[in-house]
């Protein structure tokens, strides 16, 4: 039975939430997380190009498989999505698996989302000859509809035929999230945010009806605004 552990982490950038919002060390907070795979939002690139996940990612050994989300900025009082940003933020996964990517989810255009080419890439890992679908998601936090709407959208394109993982920052609570996904589970139950003093959970791990074992966490935090969540996974064998 193949099993694999995943992780999911809202980077916040690579930046500390709370004056002076310096940058914490990103790779001492991916070693944290000792996943087989590991799902990022907010993957922070300065120039566009190559960012801290990406120095640290690289120093580990692990591939960056990168979607790009908008553009960004860190200039002001605290970073967020911009047009006129001079960097770009987007979704990652990094792991040493054999991965492809099959495509992305739109989950977009959302009135007022500030990303409106909103997407969630969709990937294959390959775990000891078996595969296992990976959706990495960052639904919006700037709207009260956003995250419902974008839900729906993932629902309806969300993969059924084999074992699948949905992964991120949903933005929405554990009970409203399993009500859009009909059918998925939460392998994770525990508080995730703000990471200092959490209070709910926005970041999660699902599983389909084709996952037969979890085991999940909340991880401590590690300087970022959420803390990130764990989860070991197993299946039936399902060889190509």
């Amino acid at each position: 039975m193949p099993e694999l552990s995943i992780a999911s982490f809202n980077t916040h950038y690579g930046m500390r939430p709370h004056p002076p919002r310096t940058p914490y060390d990103v790779e001492a907070a991916l070693q944290r997380l000792d996943a087989d795979v590991i799902v990022i939002q907010e993957l922070w690139r300065p120039d566009g190009l190559r960012g801290p996940i990406d120095d640290a990612a690289e120093a580990m050994g692990l591939p960056v498989h990168h979607t790009l989300i908008g553009t960004a900025t860190i200039t002001t009082q605290w970073p967020h999505f911009s047009k006129k940003g001079e960097g770009t933020i987007g979704v990652g996964v990094l792991t040493k698996l054999p991965m492809r990517q099959i495509g992305t989810i739109a989950l977009g255009p959302t009135v007022g989302d500030p990303a409106p080419k909103r997407v969630a890439p969709h990937l294959e890992v390959e775990v000891d000859g078996s595969p296992l679908e990976l959706v990495a998601v960052h639904l919006t936090s700037r709207l009260l509809h956003g995250p419902m709407l974008q839900l729906g959208r993932l629902a309806k394109a969300a993969p059924s035929d084999g074992p699948a993982v949905i992964a991120g920052d949903c933005n929405f609570w554990g009970r409203g999230v399993v009500q859009y996904l009909r059918g998925w589970r939460r392998t994770v139950r525990g508080r995730t945010w703000p990471a200092r003093f959490p209070h709910s959970q926005i970041d999660h791990i699902l599983v389909n009806e084709h996952i037969t074992s979890y085991r999940g966490e909340v991880l401590p935090n590690l300087g970022s605004d959420h803390r990130p969540v764990r989860s070991v996974i197993a299946w039936d064998r399902s060889p190509r």
